[in-house]
């Protein structure tokens, strides 16, 4: 089990971190592997669900009432939509070595 105060959250106007789990939720313009692998090349964790160990969801409409997203918003994670999880990508930091 991953303690959830370890596991990195997106703070807005921050970079993602790497490790960070990210779920893909609801309908999206870009197939969800694809979203998924772009995540998993940035060092991102694409995971099913949201919990507590959730740094962000990313969903079409943050007032859809999804289930990810009610659960998001109970669990005070971050929701974002695909474009600015996009932006996001480039400026996750690269492990040096």
């Amino acid at each position: 089990m991953i303690d959830a105060s370890a596991a990195p959250r997106w703070t807005h106007g921050a970079p993602l971190l790497p490790g960070t789990r990210v779920v893909l939720g609801g309908p999206l313009l870009t197939p969800r592997a694809e979203l998924a692998g772009r995540a998993r090349s940035a060092g991102l964790v694409p995971v099913e669900e949201v919990d507590g160990t959730t740094g962000l969801l990313v969903a079409a409409d943050a007032a859809s009432g999804e289930a990810e997203v009610r659960a998001a918003m109970r669990l005070g994670v971050p929701i974002v939509d695909e474009y600015t999880f996009e932006d996001l990508l480039p400026a996750v930091p690269r492990p040096r070595g």
